[in-house]
């Protein structure tokens, strides 16, 4: 891997029931990009950028929540980056991690016809507010289209809703659950 940080970065799909049988290995050249997107994006939030942050989510989802709120996506923009970074303020993020493992990818096609590949990550990090220290397992959605890795958290059922409006695909994938414990 390219990344030799306070993490590493090697990425793994689990095994998901909801992952079709056309599932397949990344190809190298996806591999490297969604190594290199990750890791910046990883250290996006283990540094506290909220404007890195922002800039990873995929454009159709604040589409979709622009329009859900009536917010126009500039300003939908500018009011995440501060909502983040706001929330960056009050949070530490530490020990921010992607599972090692061999990638795997599902291929699909929007309405559009717009060629999306995407994969489920499972991320690790730690999180403390207040002096409580919290120990996180997510699933991190990936999906590249036009040739740009982007990323989603998916913690529950409302972020997977809002996944799927823009990308329909992903209705029927069992995504893995998020989790907490109290870090040692």
């Amino acid at each position: 891997m390219r990344l030799r940080h306070q993490f590493t970065i090697s990425l793994l799909v689990s095994s998901l029931l909801g992952f079709s049988a056309a599932a397949r290995d990344l190809t190298p050249e996806e591999a490297g990009t969604l190594d290199k997107a990750a890791a910046s994006y990883l250290r996006a939030v283990d540094k506290g950028d909220a404007a890195g942050i922002v800039a990873a989510l995929p454009p159709r989802i604040l589409t979709v929540f622009g329009a859900a709120s009536g917010i126009e996506e500039k300003n939908l923009q500018k009011k995440l980056v501060e909502q983040t970074a706001a929330l960056m303020k009050t949070t530490d993020f530490r020990d921010v991690a992607a599972a090692e493992g061999t990638p795997v990818a599902g291929d699909a096609a929007l309405a559009d016809g717009t060629p999306v590949v995407w994969s489920i990550l499972k991320t690790s990090f730690v999180s403390e507010t207040d002096g409580k220290a919290m120990q996180n397992w997510q699933p991190l959605l990936a999906l590249s289209e036009g040739g740009k890795w982007y990323f989603l958290r998916v913690e529950g059922p409302q972020s997977k809703q809002l996944a799927a409006i823009a990308y329909p695909f992903l209705g029927d994938i069992d995504f893995p659950p998020a989790a907490s414990a109290p870090a040692n």
